[in-house]
């Protein structure tokens, strides 16, 4: 069954080709701060689409950049006294570590501004020489929407003239369009190099990714991704330079992940409601987080609370407690659980159908259902490929199981054992009991 995903651009739910590379891209953080939950949503969903792509044995190429070229950067570099490159080294160093406490894989490629301007510079030399960019009086090279008239706002679903009639009153003089966006900014201030149109300047924001694209994928790649915030000006800005400069769209899938709302209301600096990633780690683990994020499709709001959040960390730990008492059924069994590394069809199922995580995760909960039936049968065969199945399931949706049991529970479990063969139920209930107190089951 092929993997069906929602596309923006198009606006309907399309199978995915699955019997050639897979490529994709994710918009990454501009490091100059610690990333807020809301930037966490598309890293975990394009983490678990990698991981089940992989699963399927797709082969599959993953790039995500790190902007560390930007005003935000040299504003906190100035603040506290440092220069931009420690700030964008020091918070590039925090989000891959992040990735790591999100049981994130770091992507195949994660290509650093800094380290591409001589690519850049190129590349919008080459939208010059086609005139579908120009130098404009003050030394700024900009983009010509007008160049792209037929396509530009089809992305995010804007009408062209009335984007130029929202920012006609604040166009600037030197641009031959009020929507025309800048490709490379004369500046001394700030990191900044020498380039064909002036001696000092640096990228702007909307080169970078589509140069990325076709520098460590392709012209046109199979899906690129990022927060529903990006859709416009950013994701429409970078299609506009590859329909300018290659003649076709950036992706053959766009994919949005939805907002994280905070008590209802939308993240933002005006209402200080920006929840930091690192300080939701010091109360919750990872697997919280995600099983959190995983309560709802990833195109759709979602809203953080206390109480949400809470209620996701109580349902996942007892989900674990009755994984835990399975495993130690089948050891007071004699049986050794075997992993094969197969999943349910209807996991297959939920996930194929456009990542549907609650779908997946009502498998998952259905499935540690059938345990006290299985026991009441004695069918450890199946309780032991159920566990296999569910062990899978988990390694696709990033969720860690770490049960490991110390001599004393190991001890207790073989005691457990010889109690159960002479019917000691004085015995047999004070392990239960002993491993109850230790909320493993």
């Amino acid at each position: 069954m092929p993997l069906v995903l929602y596309d923006s651009y198009t606006q309907k739910t399309r199978p995915v080709d699955e019997t050639k590379l897979i490529t994709i891209y994710d918009c990454g953080p501009t490091v100059y701060n610690d990333v807020h939950i809301g930037n966490v949503r598309p890293m975990i969903t394009f983490d678990v689409l990698v991981k089940y792509l992989r699963y399927k044995q797709d082969q599959v190429r993953y790039v995500q950049n790190l902007t560390d070229i930007d005003d935000k950067i040299i504003n906190k570099a100035k603040q506290e006294n440092k220069t931009e490159s420690q700030i964008s080294e020091f918070y590039s160093e925090q989000y891959i570590k992040l990735m790591a406490q999100l049981n994130a894989i770091k992507p195949d490629v994660m290509p650093k501004v800094s380290e591409n301007i001589d690519d850049i510079i190129d590349f919008v030399d080459q939208l010059v020489k086609k005139n579908k960019a120009y130098v404009a009086d003050d030394g700024d090279v900009y983009f010509s929407i007008d160049s792209v008239r037929d396509t530009y706002g089809k992305l995010s679903k804007q009408n062209l003239d009335e984007l130029i009639d929202g920012v006609r009153k604040t166009n600037k003089k030197n641009k031959a369009n009020s929507l025309d966006f800048v490709l490379w900014k004369k500046t001394d201030t700030g990191l900044n190099w020498k380039s064909p149109w002036n001696d000092h300047g640096r990228p702007g924001w909307h080169t970078e990714c589509v140069l990325f694209v076709n520098k460590y994928l392709d012209k046109s790649i199979t899906i690129h991704g990022g927060g529903i915030d990006l859709i416009f000006p950013h994701h429409e800005n970078e299609n506009a330079q590859n329909e300018a400069l290659n003649g076709c769209g950036l992706a053959d899938f766009w994919m949005h992940t939805g907002h994280i709302n905070v008590d209802g209301i939308k993240m933002s600096k005006s209402l200080n409601n920006f929840i930091l990633a690192k300080d939701i780690l010091k109360k919750y683990s990872s697997n919280v987080i995600r099983w959190y994020m995983f309560q709802t499709t990833y195109r759709n709001p979602l809203n953080f609370s206390q109480v949400l959040i809470d209620q996701a960390k109580e349902n996942l730990e007892k989900l674990m407690r009755s994984i835990n008492t399975a495993i130690i059924n089948l050891k007071l069994n004699n049986i050794k659980l075997k992993r094969s590394k197969v999943v349910s069809q209807e996991f297959i199922k939920a996930m194929d159908r456009d990542l549907n995580f609650p779908n997946a995760v009502t498998v998952i909960i259905e499935q540690v259902k059938t345990f006290s039936i299985l026991f009441r049968n004695k069918d450890f065969t199946s309780i032991n490929s159920t566990i296999d199945s569910i062990f899978t399931e988990f390694d696709v949706l990033g969720i860690k199981y770490e049960l490991k049991f110390s001599k004393e529970d190991l001890k207790i479990i073989a005691n457990w054992k010889k109690a159960i063969k002479r019917n000691d139920y004085t015995i047999t209930d004070s392990c239960r009991k002993y491993f109850i107190d230790k909320k493993i089951i």
